[in-house]
């Protein structure tokens, strides 16, 4: 035992495991496996194994604009709308219509008369009998305002008058010249009161 002793030091030692784990290397390479896939890991390792999930980044720079697509493809005729009305076609009843009127001698009369004809752009189903024509410096029953009247009147909205008294609304469609309107318009009489007499306004008819 004592030579064996002798020769036991340190080196000899390291030396001597060095040479065992050695020749035991393919045994312990063989109970060595290649992980490849995380489907091989038991779940409750691979939760343990993941970390939580960082802080968001900071955005980027924007990028260049991209490149115009192309048209796209036309869609498809939409549904035919309603027909519209026809100025052949008297005014449908509750509908409205509106337009100018002006008077403005070109003379130095200061008594008579004075006539100006006015045209409905679409003709009435019914004239506007007397009592539901009316004329109006201002609002009236039944006329409040330029652009309004009540179903079946007239209403004559004066702008700017002078010189002139309140003129009549009459129909000169039939013989009797009957105060009113006809299908077709009116005809507003002024009797004048001095010389460069003046009236200009606006009127508003709405079909029985």
């Amino acid at each position: 035992m004592k030579p064996l002793r002798r020769h036991l030091n340190y080196a000899n030692i390291v030396a001597t495991l060095a040479l065992v784990f050695a020749m035991s290397g393919g045994a312990l390479a063989a109970k060595h496996y290649l992980v490849n896939s995380t489907k091989q890991i038991n779940p409750k390792v691979l939760k343990k194994l993941k970390g939580n999930t960082g802080k968001t980044g900071r955005a980027g720079p924007q990028g260049p604009t991209g490149l115009l697509g192309a048209a796209g493809l036309q869609g498809g005729k939409g549904a035919e709308g309603p027909a519209g009305q026809s100025a052949l076609s008297p005014l449908p009843s509750g509908q409205s219509e509106s337009g100018d009127y002006a008077i403005r001698p070109d003379n130095t009369a200061t008594s008579g008369e004075v006539e100006e004809a006015v045209t409905f752009p679409i003709s009435l189903a019914a004239v506007i009998p007397p009592g539901k024509a009316i004329w109006t410096p201002g609002t009236a029953t039944h006329c409040s305002g330029p652009g309004h009247a009540d179903p079946g009147y007239l209403c004559v909205y004066s702008h700017v008058h002078g010189r002139l008294e309140s003129p009549e609304v009459r129909n000169w469609e039939g013989p009797s010249l009957a105060e009113g309107t006809g299908h077709f318009g009116f005809v507003l009489e002024w009797p004048v009161t001095a010389a460069d007499a003046i009236d200009i306004g606006t009127y508003t008819v709405t079909a029985p």
